[in-house]
């Protein structure tokens, strides 16, 4: 059942158009259905009992990146997402959620991870910091994670990575709402981590943005100090611990990937890492808190082709201001931008940029 609180956001959402020219699915697949408003309408229509939760609803709300850029613009502070991850949850329940959904829900349960394989060591056992890589990173792109360690010992910081890291609970979350399962992930990743008693840097705004936000909420607080992994370096950075690159002569951007700009606010640190790397800065037109989503890891994994054609969208907003390099520092984000780079552009992993 969908709760109250979702009930009364659909409600609203309902009669209201005015975040529909920010969802970057509905950009791609130009179906109303896919508009918050839409979403909105329809779990309006089923608890008023003029329509069925069918399998053509649940596709729909999973047809969306959660990636809050409709709850950002909203003037009147309603959140499409709350009652998006609820209608999943009541997808899932009832066994309508997409075949392919279901698949990567068996993986995490299973394996700890979207990918249902064993995560990777990175044979770090340092005692000033503990990195979470996340899955994303660990299976699909471990340079990042490898490069992130490398900034940090060039800094002269020894860090420690957890040999079998738990889940931290996040994919789930998006896959099937906020359920026991997910807490229970949630439980055990805080668990692991607060047993090593170090201070967290966090490579996946993702990941943090649950740690920070739903273990409180849950009783499974992390009990050190959680900080992203950008906001660690910037701080590496300003206190003089890592040396400023010479200048390359080359102009970019810096995307703001969807939680960290509109969960965390955090713009200054991605783009003082890119000075330092020794990038000429410009900004596309949607940047920070307004910044257009090039797609998730989630829904990369069972809607691909809408989420490569989101973010051939976001190489054009680089490629309109003229610039040559999308600066990244987010492994969700470098996993969905590097299917097709166009030519003469880069995809740069910052923390790469900085070894």
């Amino acid at each position: 059942m969908i709760s109250q609180n979702a009930l009364h956001h659909a409600e609203k959402c309902r009669f209201c158009w005015m975040c529909r020219h920010l969802c970057p699915v509905q950009h791609q697949t130009g179906k109303e259905i896919n508009t918050p408003r839409a979403k909105g309408l329809l779990l309006s229509m089923v608890n008023k009992g003029e329509q069925s939760f069918d399998k053509d609803m649940a596709q729909a709300m999973y047809e969306c990146l959660l990636c809050d850029a409709c709850t950002n613009d909203c003037a009147t502070g309603y959140q499409p997402p709350l009652f998006i991850r609820e209608a999943r949850t009541e997808a899932v329940v009832n066994e309508l959620a997409p075949e392919a959904v279901m698949t990567l829900i068996d993986n995490v349960l299973s394996t700890g991870n979207l990918y249902g394989v064993e995560k990777p060591s990175f044979g770090q056992d340092g005692t000033d910091v503990l990195v979470y890589i996340g899955e994303v990173a660990a299976v699909k792109v471990p340079e990042m994670a490898k490069n992130l360690l490398a900034v940090l010992k060039k800094a002269g910081v020894s860090a420690k990575v957890l040999d079998k890291e738990p889940a931290s609970g996040v994919m789930l979350g998006d896959l099937m709402g906020y359920t026991e399962e997910v807490r229970q992930q949630a439980v055990a990743c805080a668990e692991a981590i607060n047993a090593a008693g170090l201070p967290v840097v966090v490579l996946d705004s993702y990941d943090a943005e649950i740690m920070k936000q739903k273990y409180p909420e849950w009783g499974c607080e992390i009990k050190t100090d959680v900080v992203t992994a950008t906001a660690y370096v910037a701080g590496l950075l300003e206190q003089g611990k890592l040396e400023a690159k010479a200048a390359r002569g080359v102009k970019g951007a810096c995307h703001d990937d969807d939680r960290l700009a509109r969960t965390f606010h955090e713009f200054a640190p991605i783009r003082a890492m890119a000075k330092a790397a020794g990038y000429e800065a410009c900004e596309m037109f949607n940047h920070e808190k307004l910044a257009r989503s090039c797609g998730t890891a989630v829904a990369y994994g069972y809607m691909p082709q809408i989420v490569e054609k989101i973010a051939a969208s976001r190489w054009e907003d680089l490629e309109r201001v003229d610039c040559a390099a999308m600066l990244v520092a987010n492994p969700q984000a470098y996993l969905c931008l590097s299917g097709k780079i166009p030519e003469g552009c880069a995809l740069v992993d910052l923390f790469g940029a900085l070894v």
